[in-house]
């Protein structure tokens, strides 16, 4: 994708940032705290960062949907956490698009980074960028030289400062991760929260024909303008297509995904929050 194009019209909405994929070789789904990033080039946050110990992930209990239908290879330890997302965001369908989005771009790995590597500058440069242009016009982030050193990350691949200024257009000052070190992208219910926004946002702003618009819109929003129609646009509907038959979800099943995803009744920022990871620890409010 054209990522200083992306950033741009991202900053214009404040979109959550995503980053493309990348190859990994183990996933861990648990909640527990993310491994340091060792890069040198990651600036000291105001004293350590805190234990991040959200709830673990969603079970059976905690949905109401079929955990068995139209999954494909979806880890099954997983589909509580992307059923919770669809329920609490009220967007039917969100939990198989949101499935295949994490195929792309984590492989299904929750603490996928990134950035935290020697050839991966290009993620650092992204984050930087992202946090230089827009630190001026957001409210503070605790740990903001951090996040912009950080890259991308977490099961969904998004850019570390957007992540942590998930909320701002919507609540301002009251958006829940702006104490929060980007390590918290880790957390699956935190990552769960910044991807229900940034698609409730995708599908409220643009015109979004059907299903894999919506991931056109997450790789750059600008292909749902000027660039609908052109060769990036038609690659990224491609690519996501081919995704989800890999995956083995079929998107011609109207049961567990529409033809086109309706954002109407979203409950709004707070209440998502609150339905996907809770409260955060003191140290972080």
């Amino acid at each position: 994708m054209n990522r200083s194009t992306w950033i741009g019209l991202a900053t214009t909405l404040g979109l959550t940032g995503v980053a493309g994929g990348a190859l990994f070789l183990s996933r861990r789904a648990s909640a527990a705290a993310p491994p340091t990033p060792q890069d040198p080039g990651i600036a000291p946050g105001p004293g350590p960062a805190p234990q991040i110990d959200l709830p673990p992930l969603p079970t059976a209990a905690d949905v109401e949907g079929d955990l068995s239908r139209n999954w494909g290879d979806t880890p099954f330890d997983l589909r509580a956490l992307l059923l919770l997302i669809e329920e609490t965001s009220r967007i039917f369908g969100a939990a198989r698009y949101l499935a295949i989005v994490a195929k792309r771009e984590s492989a299904f790995v929750t603490a996928a980074h990134n950035g935290n590597a020697a050839n991966e500058q290009d993620e650092r440069d992204d984050s930087r960028q992202a946090y230089v242009n827009n630190k001026d016009r957001n409210p503070p982030l605790r740990y903001g030289e951090q996040a912009a050193d950080f890259g991308s990350g977490g099961l969904f691949g998004q850019l570390a400062p957007y992540f942590l200024w998930t909320g701002v257009p919507e609540v301002g000052a009251k958006a829940p991760l702006l104490n929060a070190p980007p390590e918290i992208m880790f957390q699956p219910r935190a990552a769960a929260f910044g991807a229900a926004v940034y698609m409730q946002r995708i599908l409220k702003n643009y015109r979004v024909d059907d299903v894999p618009d919506i991931k056109v819109g997450w790789a750059n929003p600008g292909l749902l303008g000027k660039g609908r129609g052109g060769a990036t646009y038609n690659d990224v509907r491609t690519r996501f297509l081919a995704d989800a038959k890999s995956l083995g979800i079929d998107l011609a099943d109207a049961t567990t995904i529409p033809a086109k995803l309706d954002p109407s009744a979203w409950p709004g920022v707070p209440a998502v929050f609150a339905g996907l990871v809770g409260a955060l620890p003191k140290e972080l409010a």
